[in-house]
């Protein structure tokens, strides 16, 4: 093909947005949260929002208060309420199916406000023998986490 320089530079910006929008296309499929498949690892919560409040058992109360946190009653402080707001922050777990034989009563509900949200983010946790169970209300999905993790959720102070 005899092009001229403009029409061959013509030809190569099209050929490389077409890839370009091929590309995201293919990426946007991978990256949309959608039904959760048993087995897949994600985060507890959102990696990019921001925790405002959260509540343990409607009976512990953590703010955000700038870049601190505020424990209500102070049962937890300092750098113990730091490391606690992280781990709800940077932790996930493998999805998996219902488990079987797990106790309501026995669930410590843990309720956390999310900038930009209206609605609160709602979590049940069955610490069981070797692990941690921890259902996502409005997911509607449950997370298996080693069971270490659940004392970097909720320090032994708070139990």
């Amino acid at each position: 093909m005899k092009l001229s320089r403009a029409g061959w530079n013509n030809v190569i910006i099209f050929s490389v947005m077409g890839m370009i929008l091929l590309i995201n296309q293919m990426n946007k499929g991978l990256m949309e949260p959608g039904e959760a498949d048993s087995g897949q690892e994600v985060y507890m919560i959102d990696r990019h929002s921001a925790i405002l409040t959260l509540e343990v058992n409607q009976q512990l109360l953590i703010e955000r208060i700038g870049r601190t946190w505020r424990a209500t009653p102070a049962i937890i402080t300092g750098q113990a309420l730091d490391q606690m707001m992280l781990a709800w922050q940077d932790n996930s777990g493998t999805v998996v199916e219902a488990p079987a034989g797990l106790e309501q009563s026995s669930a410590v509900v843990v309720t956390v406000h999310l900038a930009g949200q209206e609605q609160p983010q709602v979590f049940s946790l069955y610490p069981v023998s070797e692990q941690l169970f921890l259902y996502h209300h409005s997911h509607k999905s449950w997370l298996s986490l080693p069971l270490p993790i659940y004392r970097q959720l909720l320090p032994p102070s708070l139990l």
